[in-house]
């Protein structure tokens, strides 16, 4: 549509007209998502014979985060999981329970100050038991410094956080914008830290590792594998024992044996089980046979490992 008038400049009508926001358009993508599948049948939408669709466990208020997007377990706090919310959602992680609740010894969300969300999208632990919260977001493919930050695990109480650390990182390969290099699934396993692209072009992910932990300079991250994983990677979680690696897409979930020798997920026993919990963006193991999962809309989910079926041994 021309809004211009003579000399250019936009008519007074175009310049009082509201622009929608990012979130608002994500509403309402998520209508016309629910109106498809209430017009089309599931096995017209999803390459699977039958899809399973979740039913809530618990619900996260909106009060407490709002955009769930990434998820881990505590390791000093049992029964407790860290949530965050991505870009808008303000800087602060929050402890809450399995069914979505506050947990108790905390009075609301702690903030993380000194940094900013700028599109937080997951949280992992590495092995010395400190949070990593993933500023790695990039939808345009426009971003070339991604960030990590480092906390200790705040204390019952606790109101306010300043991380530890913070790293610059960046894709080793990326050559030009693409939004191929967006990603929300960041996890820690054998003592290094890696992260699962979430694709727009094809079907696939590919697999980095953070290759060093420098403060002074951006560090790079490198390519080891790419999956045909049949949709977008929206959060990844390392189980506790280090053995497996859990990788959520809008429509499955998968479990990979972790490979500590080459730090590939892809070359070993792959298991799966088809999902649907609408835009789920967060997934954390709770012990090493049980996963939670979590939406957008703060709804929890609950998935047996022993649900899952092998597909390559």
């Amino acid at each position: 549509m021309n809004l211009s008038v003579a000399g250019g400049q936009p008519s007074p009508a175009a310049a009082r007209k509201p622009r929608i926001s990012a979130k608002s358009l994500r509403r309402l993508a998520g209508t016309l998502a629910l109106q498809f599948l209430l017009i089309f049948p599931v096995s017209a939408q999803f390459p699977f014979n039958a899809l399973r669709f979740l039913k809530p466990d618990g619900q996260i208020s909106p009060s407490l985060v709002t955009e769930c997007s990434g998820m881990v377990q505590s390791l000093r706090y049992g029964g407790v999981f860290w949530v965050l919310g991505d870009g808008g959602s303000g800087a602060a992680i929050v402890p809450v329970t399995a069914d979505g609740k506050l947990a108790a010894g905390w009075t609301g969300p702690v903030a993380v100050t000194g940094c900013k969300n700028f599109d937080w999208e997951d949280l992992a632990l590495d092995d010395r038991g400190n949070l990593i919260i993933a500023d790695v977001g990039n939808n345009s493919g426009r971003r070339k410094q991604l960030m990590l930050h480092f906390t200790p695990e705040p204390r019952p109480g606790v109101r306010s956080v300043v991380p530890a650390r913070s790293l610059r990182v960046h894709y080793a390969d990326q050559k030009e914008d693409s939004p191929d290099y967006d990603c929300e699934a960041v996890f820690s396993a054998g003592g290094k830290i890696y992260f699962l692209t979430k694709h727009r072009s094809d079907k696939r992910t590919r697999l980095y590792r953070l290759e060093s932990e420098s403060t002074g300079r951006s560090n790079p991250l490198r390519l080891l594998d790419s999956f045909e994983i049949g949709g977008m990677v929206t959060a990844a979680d390392a189980s506790p024992n280090g053995k497996m690696v859990a990788v959520l897409t809008y429509t499955a979930l998968w479990v990979f044996d972790f490979d500590r020798a080459t730090g590939s997920i892809f070359r070993k026993t792959v298991r799966k089980t088809p999902i649907f919990a609408w835009q789920a963006e967060a997934v954390a193991w709770d012990g090493n046979d049980a996963l939670v999962l979590g939406n957008e809309q703060g709804q929890l989910f609950r998935v047996a490992l022993a649900d899952f079926e092998t597909v390559r041994p």
